[in-house]
């Protein structure tokens, strides 16, 4: 664990979170829409399993049942009266125990009133018309010995319909199947509006998705190529690739799979819970005990699956660090026959992301077992539980299949918080390091910009170290006029290619100054000196598509998808860097790739077409050195030697030496002495 997990306080996730939501918030539209589709999504879902109870309850099976006449049963039941209670003429009562609230139900309960095992059905001739009333009338007079009388209601008992025939007891509960009929119908209408309103609120909440990821992306890579080089070479390219691909995709997971999923689930499970209190509680408050230990179980599963997960992200940064690097550096592997130990690196590597995932699946092999065997000790327990409350007539048989109904969607959510904490708990790794990627400070910039550039260049006791430890440049001080031509030379390691950086503003000295067209550079545009100075290297990097000066005068729109060899694409650089209207040009082993005689053409062209540029030069080949107006010689991190190339042999200092040695051997540059 880093220190900034150990340090890490809450204000740093709040202020991770809010730089999520600023990203949402420009599509809080397609957000608000998400969330009442959601929200009437999870009205119907809520509303199916209620509608199926009454269904049940209501026209399929009975739920009428008699109380035996007591001394205060009339007094009890006075408040039911009209509503779910019918007086019969002998004393006795007939209660609707589908209709009677929880409170109602346990005071009944409490008061000991006995009630009878026989569910009726009541029937109301008054809600038939015309001849159906009659035929209606007809079996009740003629099945008298079966039929009760309240008032003008019959009751017959559920168990006595076996004595009529089929057409009578179609007819006697016509009316039930006519609203069971609409019920169906109303059941059918919830489904296609939850398939409606979920299609509805996936693909607008995907769509906003891609277009947030869209954003991030854009906003990340932005700000990465803000960024100044110390960041890069402290960053591997696999690592800052997987900122801008996997974690940016691990964002948009979780505001797709999680966020507003999150909050239909919660919104579901309070409402099933509502309506669970209002049909039985005793019941309910089994289900909240076995929620509130699943919740228990859960927690633990998020504290032990944060710490793995982030040791996942940590591997597959390094893995695709290590591939990154391989592929950039195949040809030298091949070269050095370091195809097998580069092979036994990355299996380390894979290992470690290996075993990563491995402990990933021992939390998930024993927290999703889990979470199921308790569901499925929730559905016995409710079915044992439930039966004996509809024996004691305290619930109906559509509650229990209500409960059933309800107890899956409540489970349901829980269950899949183990996938949603793995995506929550992958966004959350991501979002810290995207957040610390985009806390990164874009390299500064002057602010002047002037009008002419003469193209002169100055160094003034500049000091510079990578490390702050070891000086790369000690008292570093030369002076370049305009239109000059200049060479650097210098042994490897000698500051040559660190001077050139520091001309070019990647870094920045710590001590002394560097003056561009006499102003110093730091008060100067980055965009004005880079654009302003023409560079070539000699290890170069050619995009799909040229994107420098993208159309030439003769062939049009110049296009390098080709595969170059290292000369032509050298070439080909500094044909580009001739017609970059600069007036100051670095050439760092520009020509090293180049054969003889078209570097002769290449020196001509530049003679002809440069100028009154200003040219540095580094390089190690006699016939460019011979060439040049000053040679500033560097050793080990120190301007030694400052001169033409005449009046550095008669010094016989270090250039002499070099040059000696360079005659001797051969025009090509040095063993040792490449940048």
């Amino acid at each position: 664990m880093n220190g900034l997990e150990k340090n890490r306080k809450p204000t740093y996730d709040i202020k991770i979170l809010g730089w999520v939501l600023g990203f949402v918030a420009k599509y809080r539209i397609h957000f608000a829409l998400s969330f009442l589709f959601m929200i009437a999504t999870a009205a119907l879902e809520i509303t199916v399993p209620y509608l199926i109870k009454t269904a049940v309850d209501n026209h399929i099976y009975p739920t009428w049942s008699k109380v035996e006449s007591g001394k205060h049963t009339k007094q009890i039941l006075f408040g039911l009266q009209g509503k779910a209670t019918l007086a019969l003429s002998n004393g006795e009562f007939l209660v609707d125990f589908s209709k009677l609230s929880s409170s109602e139900k346990d005071r009944i309960e409490r008061s000991g009133i006995k009630f009878s095992q026989t569910k009726y059905i009541v029937i109301d001739p008054r809600e038939f018309k015309g001849d159906e009333k009659q035929k209606i009338l007809g079996i009740i007079d003629r099945n008298a010995s079966l039929f009760e009388q309240a008032e003008e209601i019959s009751l017959i008992a559920h168990s006595d319909l076996s004595a009529l025939s089929k057409d009578e007891v179609s007819l006697l509960r016509s009316k039930e199947t006519e609203r069971l009929g609409t019920l169906v119908v109303y059941v059918f209408l919830s489904i296609v509006g939850i398939f409606i309103f979920t299609s509805s609120f996936n693909y607008i909440l995907h769509y906003s998705g891609h277009r947030i990821m869209h954003d991030i992306r854009n906003h990340t890579l932005s700000h990465i190529l803000s960024l100044p080089q110390q960041y890069f070479d402290r960053n591997p390219v696999g690592r800052i690739t997987t900122r801008i691909t996997n974690d940016v995709n691990a964002i948009n997971e979780m505001y797709t799979s999680v966020l507003i999923h999150f909050v239909k689930d919660i919104i579901i499970i309070i409402g099933t819970l509502v309506i669970m209190f209002r049909m039985n509680v005793g019941l309910t408050l089994i289900i909240v005990a076995l929620t509130t230990f699943l919740v228990f179980m859960v927690l633990i599963f998020r504290m032990k699956l944060r710490l793995v997960y982030r040791e996942i992200r940590k591997t597959i940064a390094k893995l695709n660090t290590f591939v990154a690097e391989s592929l950039k550096g195949i040809v030298l592997l091949k070269l050095y026959g370091k195809e097998e130990k580069n092979f036994e690196k990355f299996w380390q590597v894979n290992r470690e992301n290996y075993r990563a995932n491995i402990r990933q699946l021992w939390v998930y092999v024993i927290f999703r077992p889990s979470i199921e065997y308790v569901g499925i000790a929730a559905t016995g327990i409710i079915l044992w539980y439930g039966a004996i409350r509809i024996i004691n007539s305290d619930l109906s048989l559509g509650a229990l299949i209500a409960f059933l109904y309800y107890v899956r969607m409540i489970f349901k959510p829980i269950q899949e918080l183990s996938e949603k904490f793995n995506v929550f708990q992958s966004a959350v790794a991501a979002s810290e390091n995207l957040y610390e990627t985009l806390s990164e400070k874009p390299e500064t910039s002057g602010p002047l910009v002037p009008a002419e550039v003469e193209g002169s260049l100055e160094f003034r006791g500049v000091w510079f170290s990578y490390n702050e430890r070891e000086w790369v440049l000690k008292d570093a001080s030369f002076s370049i006029r305009p239109g000059e031509n200049a060479a650097l030379v210098g042994i490897t390691g000698a500051g040559k290619s660190t001077i050139v950086n520091l001309i070019l503003k990647f870094y920045k000295p710590q001590k002394g100054e560097i003056l561009f067209n006499g102003v110093n550079i730091e008060k100067l545009s980055n965009y004005y000196v880079r654009s302003n100075i023409t560079s070539i290297f000699q290890d170069l990097f050619l995009f799909e598509k040229d994107v420098s000066d993208e159309r030439d005068e003769t062939s049009g729109t110049v296009s390098v998808s080709e595969k170059l060899s290292s000369g032509e694409t050298q070439a080909r650089s500094i044909e580009k860097a001739i017609r970059k209207n600069s007036k100051f040009l670095i050439m760092d082993e520009a020509t090293s790739h180049l054969d003889v005689e078209t570097e002769r053409k290449i020196q001509e062209a530049l003679k002809k077409n440069t100028g009154s540029k200003t040219r540095l030069v580094i390089t190690h080949k006699l016939s460019t050195l011979k060439n040049m107006d000053k040679v500033i010689v560097i050793h080990k991190g120190e301007v030694v030697e400052q001169g033409t190339h005449q009046k550095l042999l008669q010094n016989k200092n270090i250039y002499y030496t070099l040059y000696e040695f360079l005659r001797k051997t051969t025009s090509d540059p040095l063993p040792g002495m490449r940048v």
